[in-house]
């Protein structure tokens, strides 16, 4: 025997609850998916942010100078007599038989001085031993130098002393007159 619902146990039955809750469920659905867009994009803004970014290499700098760079070691100095002094001593410590050919090309670049002599006399023909003391050095025992020198004399003799003492300007040597930055 098959019972049909009474009226009376159909007017019992929730049906605007169950409508109202299915309503609610299809909104909440389309909540969820509205919500899952938006976190997907919010996570997605959030990861290029924060990603770490390419460091791209800044080339560093560092000043040296002013002073000489000489075979690869970088000696420092407060003026320029002191650069040109250190050079010409090195110079005619390391090529001892360069030493003629060298004061020979330096004394190419003056009129009346020898710029390197083996003598103050040689060194400053005409001038009195005192005044001859005053503006030279001992360059290396038997050898006086001059250091009555301005810088653009000094650019153009110290060249051709290098070259005398077969080595190469800017490769075995370089001679910075300024703070100089440089890439490194």
């Amino acid at each position: 025997m098959q019972t049909q619902p009474t009226p009376n146990t159909q007017s019992h039955f929730p049906m605007q609850e169950l409508e109202q809750i299915e309503s609610a469920i299809q909104a909440s659905l389309q909540l969820l998916a509205t919500l899952k867009g938006r976190h997907e994009a919010l996570t997605a803004e959030l990861e290029r942010i924060t990603r770490p970014q390419p460091v791209i290499a800044k080339a560093s700098t560092k000043t040296i100078g002013p002073g000489l760079e000489y075979r690869g070691v970088m000696f420092v100095h407060r003026n320029y007599i002191d650069i040109h002094i250190d050079l010409l001593r090195r110079l005619w410590t390391e090529c001892p038989d360069h030493r003629e050919a060298m004061a020979k090309a330096m004394g190419r670049y003056g009129t009346t001085r020898a710029y390197a002599a083996k003598t103050l006399a040689e060194l400053f023909p005409g001038q009195p031993t005192a005044w001859a003391k005053r503006h030279s050095r001992t360059l290396v025992d038997g050898w006086y130098v001059d250091t009555n020198l301005n810088h653009e004399r000094m650019r153009r003799i110290l060249p051709a002393a290098v070259e005398s003492a077969g080595l190469q300007w800017s490769k075995d040597l370089k001679i910075y007159w300024r703070p100089t930055h440089i890439v490194g």
